[in-house]
């Protein structure tokens, strides 16, 4: 067994590791090199860890190195993962992650694995804490690079039509389908920059309307198109009319879809865009022999309802977060500066800006 670590411009490993997250059951597309390299619009560094068992990858694990002023971070936002779960290897990997961001120089590094009680194979069925982890603190004190909590699991692969897929909902969730699948509602898949950006607009109106933040399109919509390219994503469009009435970006690993984002335009009478696009997210992912479709966890209260009425399962990952502090003092000055800086909104946009640096 070796462990070989893959810079952010070696192409021909990334390649192969890319390839492996999106096929092993238990991986992200928060392991893709793609994604991880959105975050050096932020001025941010991502590496690559790679077990290997004769020059075949069987796990590893990405990390994004964020950095502020003096600060370092080192940042697994999922895994390690291991082909057939060997603890014995995982722990490695595990150690190697602390290995890993002291040479980065790093004052804090943490873990998120996919630990949980159920019995899907897309998780780590495992309930004692790893001998690696004996040290480690529970959770995450860095929240600046999303880490998974779970799975919104719905399950495809066992269905024979699309016909048993549709059975396979709600009556009320079937209903709402059928109905929109009648409003002459036009599906197409965004490819090119321009369509992409048209559906990203939508998306970014409704996070600014709700409330809520989405990248910008100078920070991410290089990562939406290139993904995109390499079939490593869907972007889907609802069409109306020649108008664009939703847009969804869907994302490939783990042998699965995972919903990213979406947005829609609200209008009477309603036309049911999000039944529209989450039910052909759910058929993309059927019709591609794929396991599932994960529509994601979180969300307003009526987002997490209308989620959840398209799920098979909710699955959360337990104990599975888990933190070192390699320089204690720079630590502290971290949290106190994190602390202290939220009481003046003015102040923390200015510290945050530094991690666009």
């Amino acid at each position: 067994m070796e462990i070989k670590i893959i810079s952010s411009n070696d192409g021909e490993w990334l390649k192969k590791w890319d390839d492996f997250v999106i096929n092993e059951n238990i991986s992200s597309h928060l392991m893709l090199s793609d994604w991880n390299k959105s975050f050096k619009s932020y001025g941010f560094d991502f590496e690559v860890a790679i077990l290997l068992d004769d020059n075949s990858i069987i796990g590893g694990f990405a990390a994004v190195i964020a950095k502020a002023i003096f600060f370092k971070f080192y940042v697994v936002p999922f895994g390690p993962i291991v082909s057939g779960v060997s603890i014995l290897h995982l722990n490695s990997l595990i150690e190697n992650v602390k290995e890993r961001a002291k040479k980065w120089d790093c004052c804090y590094c943490h873990v998120s694995l996919p630990f949980s009680k159920s019995s899907n194979k897309h998780v780590i069925n495992y309930s004692e804490r790893l001998d690696s982890l004996k040290n480690a603190y529970e959770g995450h004190e860095f929240k600046y690079v999303y880490s998974a909590n779970g799975l919104n699991w719905k399950s495809v692969s066992e269905f024979q039509s699309e016909e048993e897929l549709l059975n396979s909902f709600s009556t009320v969730v079937r209903r709402n389908i059928r109905s929109s699948l009648r409003k002459e509602l036009k599906l197409v898949f965004a490819e090119n920059e321009e369509d992409i950006k048209k559906g990203y607009d939508l998306c970014l109106l409704n996070a600014k309307q709700n409330g809520y933040v989405l990248r910008d399109w100078n920070s991410f919509g290089n990562t939406i198109v290139e993904m995109v390219q390499k079939n490593k994503a869907k972007f889907l469009l609802a069409i109306n009319n020649d108008t664009i009435k939703g847009a969804t970006l869907l994302v490939k690993a783990g042998n699965h879809y995972t919903y990213i984002l979406g947005g829609s335009v609200k209008e009477k009478p309603d036309i049911l865009v999000g039944h529209f696009l989450q039910y052909n997210g759910s058929k993309l992912a059927w019709l591609e022999k794929l396991d599932g479709y994960n529509i994601s966890l979180g969300g307003s209260t009526s987002v997490v309802k209308f989620k959840n009425s398209y799920a098979d399962e909710q699955i959360y990952y337990e104990n599975s977060k888990y933190y070192w502090v390699l320089k204690p003092l720079y630590f502290k000055l971290y949290l106190f500066l994190e602390k202290n800086v939220k009481k003046n909104k003015r102040t923390i946009s200015k510290i945050l800006s530094m991690f666009r640096k």
